[in-house]
């Protein structure tokens, strides 16, 4: 039996692809930085690590101040002492990232890891299931992330720094890989339209 709901979505994504084919240079632009932003992240591993480590000390310390100064302009309200010390927690996190951005690279490891592996399944499972133009792009790509997530998983912790940001630059210029094609896809169903407007009148 047919499963309406899911050619449903199936057919009304590809109406989307279609409607958005005219905005294929953003996609083919997001895929070239993830590309270039790989390659450096890639060459320069161990530096890639430390920054990752450094902007997620920075924005938990920012998060944490943030929140500390917002608690106190919630007067009596009972959630003043867990905003305040979700704030505390978020100061300390931080400024210990900060401190020891070697030391935080081990819990990031874990972290990018399994982010990784929910972003390749996410990956893969939507492109079987949509079907989008050059699907297979998109799932070769969360197959990678899979690996990659794994990888990273099995080595932890005592996997090098360099690897990390090794992973992370290659996970990335596959992401940008596949979204370089699949704008040349929507690229390409757009000339198609655009013929096929142009032949209406010829054949009327």
């Amino acid at each position: 039996m047919r499963n309406v709901g899911f050619f449903d979505i199936r057919d009304r994504f590809r109406t989307g692809i279609a409607e958005m084919s005219h905005r294929w240079g953003w996609y083919l632009l997001l895929g070239i930085v993830l590309i270039v932003i790989g390659l450096f992240a890639a060459s320069y591993a161990y530096y890639a690590t430390l920054a990752s480590v450094i902007v997620l000390g920075w924005i938990l310390l920012f998060e944490g101040v943030t929140m500390g100064v917002l608690s106190f302009t919630i007067g009596r309200w009972s959630g003043f002492l867990m905003s305040m010390a979700t704030g505390i927690l978020s100061i300390i996190t931080g400024l210990m990232l900060l401190r020891s951005p070697l030391a935080g690279a081990t819990v990031l490891t874990l972290l990018i890891a399994s982010f990784l592996l929910v972003t390749g399944i996410f990956r893969a499972i939507s492109s079987i299931v949509m079907q989008f133009p050059n699907w297979g792009w998109s799932l070769f790509s969360g197959i990678v992330a899979i690996l990659l997530g794994l990888s990273l998983a099995a080595g932890w912790p005592t996997i090098s720094l360099w690897f990390l940001g090794f992973f992370v630059g290659i996970d990335l210029i596959v992401d940008g890989f596949s979204w370089v094609m699949f704008a040349l896809s929507v690229r390409g169903l757009r000339r198609l339209g655009v013929r096929e407007e142009r032949e209406r009148p010829r054949a009327a």
